[in-house]
């Protein structure tokens, strides 16, 4: 799902995620505790073969010069939680988990918006596909008429330990990424950040043949050769140890997915 893979990259101090006014007790009393969700997930769905490869069963994303990169890693985690509750692709709005999110977070202009915005998005107002409501070239954030916000999903506390997050991913769900674009993330796997970098949202999702995880961002595929890169376990710790870093789980709610059985796949 290209916007134009050679469109304007915003500068790194325009990235679009507001750590700086991120509600994250909000997120706290919002969440479940991850051991809650997974229990609750184990047996509702079935398995579906996920290939190391996210691009297997993701569109690459490209915000290009809008900061809607918390929209991208929620639409692209809409997806990922279809995919597994049905085995089937469905492209979600980029636009809709940018602009109501931050219709939530009370943000005016293209100034990006939070995870806790994207939380109401995607947990009580409900998301609608990418057909419903396309992804403009330009900032506009005018909502269609017959858009259907069917699918939720539910999601944990903020992930305080490694542990907590690999059993996340090591179950096959995905995580939504809040974090500084700047020494807060390891030169391990983030060689182009600097001191005042701005904020970042992308997606966690699988491991790689590694044993690393898989990072799925929103700059279109030629970032990095195909738009995602690799965290190793020490750096997603050092991140989680750092005060501006925020990780949340997603899990699909069963009750607004469709059963599987009723879908040929």
């Amino acid at each position: 799902m290209h916007t134009g893979d050679n469109d304007r990259l915003l500068p790194l101090g325009e990235l679009g995620y507001r750590i700086d006014i991120e509600d994250r007790p909000k997120l706290e009393l919002r969440g479940m505790e991850p051991s809650e969700v997974l229990k609750a997930y184990k047996d509702a769905f079935p398995k579906w073969e996920v290939a190391a490869n996210p691009l297997g069963v993701l569109d690459i994303l490209n915000q290009s010069n809008q900061g809607a990169c918390q929209g991208h890693s929620l639409a692209a985690i809409f997806s990922s939680c279809y995919f597994l509750a049905t085995g089937r692709r469905k492209r979600f709005s980029r636009a809709a988990g940018y602009y109501l999110s931050q219709r939530y977070d009370g943000i005016r202009g293209d100034n990006g918006s939070t995870l806790n915005g994207g939380r109401k998005v995607a947990t009580e107002h409900g998301m609608c596909s990418e057909e419903d409501w396309p992804y403009p070239s330009r900032y506009d954030p005018t909502e269609p008429r017959n858009a259907k916000y069917v699918f939720k999903l539910k999601i944990t506390k903020p992930f305080r330990t490694i542990k907590d997050l690999l059993d996340w991913i090591d179950i096959g769900l995905p995580v939504q990424t809040g974090v500084f674009w700047n020494d807060s993330c390891s030169r391990e796997v983030v060689d182009n950040w600097r001191p005042g970098g701005g904020g970042h949202s992308t997606m966690f999702w699988q491991r790689t043949a590694r044993g690393n995880v898989n990072n799925v961002n929103s700059w279109g595929g030629q970032w990095n050769g195909d738009g995602m890169h690799e965290w190793t376990e020490a750096s997603i710790d050092k991140a989680l140890r750092n005060n501006n870093s925020t990780f949340v789980g997603y899990a699909p709610d069963e009750m607004s997915f469709p059963a599987p059985e009723a879908i040929a796949v």
